[in-house]
């Protein structure tokens, strides 16, 4: 079974955006999946999926690419919007799941004929997960194969003045294992005070994003700490409400706020417009003037982007984001197969009509050398491989 990528149905994808703006903007609003033809939600999409806020905008990209017999193949459903959502005509209506850990959990359910958030899913419910993190306990022949996608990396970003640029590893591990109030002295040779919003001394205010976020425990796992071990001045609400990962909103609202930002996600948002003309998908621009900060690592500041301004891929706090499938189902569902499994992957070659990559489009770095076409990076020490649906695997 070969895929295809769509060649000319972005344009009735632009058309029917533009149409709905006229019409009041519904379809602005929204990047669930969108019939090109109607302008209106799609549930007749072969295979879809939920799950983590980093990966979405490049999985709406593809969404909008990835074709069987000209059918769209792909259904992929943000981890906010209506709190609600139902993938398939006839099919159940659930929570919507936000983060990498609740859309593994609801594929999990749905896999199992099981119940996400009260509501009983079934196997064509979902087919796919989006995770930016690997599986907590993998499990050598487990039943889910966390398949990588692409590189990400992430930093620290902030959006108001005095937050001291190019931090050590060490000294954002300090930061957020601080208690409120306490003083911390950190590479540059400055001490600060670390505190939660509330504190009036806090020169800085570290966020996390909400719980279930694979960012947040790629994060934390990166400064070597656990939930456990958080400092007491560490916050994932705000005056303003939740801290959605990628979202500057708490960073403009509370001066000295800090939060881990996918360095990918900044990318895409900063080229909202372009995307927009390539794809037909909305990607909402939520920096809020956060900006990202260099990290210094063997006593060199190092920029999360290349001069040009695509992701630097040996940032120091880098990472694969993957796409979880239920391993078994790769030998019984073509689609999913074609589109996920092997190096021929269609996600890992996808285009758009001006033969861009998609993956690298959405600010990501890919896993094969485009020049050589060789597949495999290495970071921390291990080999990850485009369409790898054996080497992590979990329960």
């Amino acid at each position: 079974m070969s895929m295809h990528h769509l060649r000319g149905a972005r344009a009735l994808l632009a058309g029917a955006a533009t149409a709905a703006l006229l019409l009041g903007g519904a379809l602005g609003a929204s990047a669930d999946p969108i019939n090109p033809s109607t302008g209106t939600v799609d549930r007749a999409r072969p295979v879809d999926g939920v799950g983590s806020d980093t990966t979405q905008d490049l999985n709406n990209g593809l969404a909008a690419v990835v074709t069987n017999g000209g059918q769209l193949v792909l259904g992929s459903w943000d981890a906010t919007g209506s709190a609600t959502i139902q993938t398939r005509t006839g099919g159940a209506t659930f929570a919507r799941p936000n983060g990498s850990s609740n859309g593994v959990n609801a594929l999990k359910a749905a896999k199992t004929g099981g119940q996400w958030q009260g509501v009983t899913l079934s196997s064509a419910d979902l087919g796919f997960a989006r995770s930016s993190s690997a599986p907590s306990t993998p499990a050598a022949n487990g039943a889910y194969s966390y398949v990588p996608l692409a590189v990400d990396a992430v930093t620290y970003a902030s959006a108001t003045a005095g937050v001291p640029n190019g931090l050590t590893k060490a000294d954002l591990t300090a930061i957020y294992s601080a208690s409120n109030g306490q003083n911390v002295s950190l590479s540059n040779g400055q001490t600060y005070t670390i505190g939660l919003e509330s504190n009036a001394n806090a020169d800085i205010v570290p966020f996390l994003p909400q719980t279930g976020s694979g960012t947040r425990s790629f994060f934390i796992g990166q400064l070597g700490l656990s939930e456990a071990t958080l400092g007491s001045a560490v916050a994932w609400t705000y005056s303003g409400g939740s801290v959605q990962e990628h979202d500057g909103a708490a960073l403009a609202a509370v001066t000295g706020s800090i939060a881990p930002f996918s360095i990918a996600q900044h990318i895409a948002q900063g080229k909202s417009a372009v995307l927009s003309n390539l794809y037909g998908v909305t990607v909402l621009d939520r920096r809020h003037g956060a900006v990202l900060h260099t990290v210094t690592a063997n006593g060199s500041a190092v920029s999360p982007t290349n001069p040009n301004g695509t992701l630097n891929t040996a940032f120091p706090i880098a990472r694969p984001v993957f796409t979880v499938v239920q391993h078994a189902e790769l030998g019984t569902n073509a689609n999913l197969e074609a589109a996920f499994a092997g190096a021929d992957g269609a996600v890992y070659t996808a285009t758009s009509d001006s033969g861009s990559y998609t993956i690298e489009d959405f600010g990501f770095g890919s896993l094969i050398n485009r020049a050589t076409e060789a597949n495999g990076v290495t970071i921390n020490g291990v080999v990850y491989r485009a369409g790898d649906a054996e080497s992590l695997r979990s329960n």
